[in-house]
């Protein structure tokens, strides 16, 4: 079942879509300039930061219900909630749109308001949870956020990847049997001309078999040590002469090629490196929290839980 909020953004973006793709788009004049100082500039979405004085002038009210005033910046709000594709069309279109859906939100919020169902105990339950989950992202966008800052992301980068040599990998094909007899039957079928792939996909047990038993490319800490050891070994077009057991079966290997790879330039993992150290900073906000409150874990009969070590969490560069 779709939440109250998902219904409201479902509907709004429902009533756009239908707005300007009814079959042939809508015909709209061209955008005028507006600045709506928040969320929704003419042709777009992006956010141009005002100052305090421009903010009052630029969010005039847009509408009202039953005297609740609808500011500009509340239709740039709601502009958020729409799928991409149509974020990016033209204010003159979107705003119309947006205003009656704005509308029709708060008609429905003051119609549960005369309902009295802010008095039901389940509807109070989902505004406290609704606030909790507000306030626990605010405290982490306070708190957490600032720690992932450009110098940190920098360190984090020079730490795992500047200087660091090119990396080689290989890309190879095996084959898994259940025993080393089929494994032998297999390199003798091999040296006399058989195609690895074409018996890679009868008879090996691997999943990869349907791709005629190929790997791609991997590192050598991406595999375990026995094939990693013997796929290190050969050269492209090479079958190695022995196979290799673990507890699947015997693997009969072939590479295919061998490359080096240079480690990624910080432009290309930086958003990467961001995500890591926004987790990390984002654990280490939770853990500051709980060693500062009185914490208590209960099993379901009521007796208490061993709270047990610690999660350890990985230092943020440059704190």
């Amino acid at each position: 079942m779709r939440s109250p909020t998902s219904l409201f953004r479902f509907g709004l973006a429902l009533a756009v879509a239908s707005a300007s793709f009814g079959g042939v788009r809508a015909q709209t004049p061209p955008a005028r300039q507006l600045d709506t100082g928040l969320g929704i500039a003419p042709g777009g979405t992006e956010t141009q930061p005002l100052s305090a004085g421009a903010q009052a002038n630029a969010d005039p009210v847009v509408g009202s219900v039953e005297g609740h005033l609808i500011y500009l910046s509340e239709l740039g709000d709601a502009s958020k909630t729409l799928p991409e594709n149509l974020r990016g069309m033209p204010f003159d279109t979107l705003y119309p749109v947006l205003l009656d859906r704005m509308i029709d939100h708060e008609a429905l919020v003051i119609m549960a308001r005369r309902a009295g169902l802010e008095q039901k105990k389940q509807v109070q339950h989902d505004i406290q949870v609704a606030t909790e989950r507000i306030l626990e992202g605010a405290y982490l966008g306070e708190v957490a956020a600032p720690l992932v800052t450009e110098q940190a992301i920098q360190a984090r980068y020079n730490r795992q990847y500047a200087n660091r040599p090119a990396t080689e990998e290989v890309r190879a094909r095996h084959i898994l049997v259940t025993t080393e007899a089929e494994a032998r039957k297999v390199l003798e079928d091999l040296k006399k001309g058989a195609d690895f792939a074409t018996i890679a996909r009868v008879l090996s047990k691997d999943p990869d078999a349907s791709k005629g038993g190929d790997l791609g490319f991997f590192r050598r800490e991406q595999v375990w040590p026995g094939f990693a050891d013997v796929a290190f070994s050969l050269q492209p077009g090479q079958v190695a002469p022995n196979p290799v057991k673990n507890e699947f079966g015997w693997h009969v290997i072939k590479v295919e090629e061998r490359r080096l790879v240079a480690p990624p330039s910080f432009s290309d993992i930086h958003d990467q490196l961001k995500q890591e150290l926004l987790a990390a900073a984002v654990q280490q906000t939770i853990e500051k929290a709980r060693a500062q409150l009185a914490i208590h874990r209960f099993n379901l009969d009521g007796s208490e839980l061993d709270t047990g070590p610690k999660l350890s969490t990985e230092a943020i560069p440059g704190r």
